[in-house]
């Protein structure tokens, strides 16, 4: 296996590039800490090195794009974004020579969402990916009478056109119709209560859906249904691809909920785990949606409380460091592609935190030098998406022969 650099490059609005040794360290934050939350806006902290009588012409909304070589010394982008917050620090100043340290923030599509609304006009009854590409046309997509009625020409920069008006959300709008699963899966109440936060719309109907609306690392934003995942690439981690140091896990009482409640256009659904209930007493959990059908919200309901009636007890963050000369060039390259929903498998993890582990990564963080890269991935474990009976959810009466016709083997289970 051959040694791997990251060399990583950033780009300002398309042809400002900085790499080498005018970059210090490069932070990028992805996703979501939880399966049970919404992912937030994602956010890249750059901090470059300039002597401090040469500016770095950087400005706020300025597009950011972030790259590392992959295995084949290819650049591969993991992040894109605008620039929010520009700050400089004089860390040397004086005859022998100076040195400025300017750390840029910058942010993800959805913190663009945030600032935008939608809901002007009434949504109808709809499934939720149709639901959200609606929130998201409305919201980014520029029309005449988005423009002050009061702007002349000579208001507007020169060589502004219609096009390029609401620069910022040229690649969402261009990206929407291919990454939003539509039209979904469950069917969402109709939406009559008029204009507000673009981003709650979308994430109450995500959420609702049981869909994760998220930042993909080329700066667009996606929303995955709730079946999306199941067809999503796996990466099989080994021990030499697992920085073993630092694995931890907490079973939390606060997590575990035994009796719940979802709530739908008409009402509320429960769903009770009676044996969770003996072993760690009555702990309720709700869940609000916008669901129009009763039987969704049963649906919903039964599957919330598979997942949470009992603790977790998996590494909630495996950390791969791809500079390692153990990982395979194979490895490193599917891990520098890996997005919300990518599988996670392995085989080899530390005995207790069961040996083996079968998930999706919810979260993504990238921690960069020039040398070195280090990818932590938050996960979930399969059955936190699609919820399957664990032993204790069998009825203790249920005999071998007699689980199920399908079923004669150990492994089937």
């Amino acid at each position: 296996m051959a040694e791997y650099t990251p060399y990583p490059t950033v780009e300002f609005d398309g042809g400002l590039t900085y790499a080498d040794e005018t970059i210090a360290n490069i932070s990028i934050t992805l996703g979501r800490r939880d399966i049970m939350e919404q992912p937030s806006a994602g956010y890249a902290t750059v901090e470059l090195w300039t002597d401090a009588d040469t500016p770095i012409p950087v400005t706020l909304s300025e597009s950011v794009q972030i790259y590392i070589k992959d295995s084949n010394s290819v650049d591969q982008q993991i992040f894109g974004g605008v620039i929010s917050d520009i700050n400089i620090n004089l860390d040397q100043y004086g005859n022998i020579g100076s040195v400025a340290r300017y750390t840029i923030t910058a942010v993800g599509p959805l913190a663009q969402l945030n600032k935008r609304t939608a809901g002007a006009a009434t949504f109808p009854k709809q499934k939720d990916g149709d639901r959200i590409l609606a929130i998201l046309t409305e919201a980014f997509l520029t029309e005449w009478d988005d423009v002050a009625p009061t702007l002349a020409w000579n208001g507007v920069p020169s060589g502004t056109t219609w096009a390029t008006y609401d620069g910022t959300a040229l690649s969402l709008v261009n990206g929407l119709a291919t990454n939003i699963d539509n039209p979904g899966i469950y069917e969402l109440m109709d939406y009559s209560s008029g204009d507000a936060n673009a981003l709650t719309l979308a994430q109450e109907a995500a959420q609702s859906g049981r869909g994760v609306l998220f930042e993909s690392e080329d700066g667009d934003i996606h929303y995955d249904d709730y079946a999306a995942r199941a067809s999503n690439p796996t990466i099989t981690l080994t021990a030499n691809d697992i920085l073993a140091r630092g694995l931890s896990t907490a079973a939390q009482w606060s997590e575990i909920a035994n009796d719940v409640e979802v709530t739908y256009r008409a009402g509320t659904e429960n769903a009770r785990d009676e044996q969770s209930i003996i072993l760690y007493g009555q702990l309720t959990g709700t869940r609000s949606t916008t669901l129009h059908n009763q039987a969704d919200a049963a649906t919903q309901a039964t599957q919330f409380v598979q997942t949470r009636a009992y603790p977790r007890m998996y590494p909630e963050v495996i950390t791969c460091p791809l500079h390692t000369p153990t990982m395979s060039n194979t490895t490193r390259n599917s891990l520098i592609d890996v997005i919300v929903g990518t599988g996670v498998a392995t085989d080899e993890l530390p005995a207790v935190f069961g040996t083996s582990f079968r998930g999706f990564v919810e979260g993504i963080n990238w921690n960069l030098t020039r040398y070195t890269a280090d990818l932590a991935l938050t996960v979930s474990a399969q059955s936190e998406t699609y919820p399957h009976e664990i032993w204790y959810q069998i009825p203790p009466t249920t005999t071998w022969a007699g689980y199920t016709p399908t079923t004669d083997r150990w492994m089937d289970l």
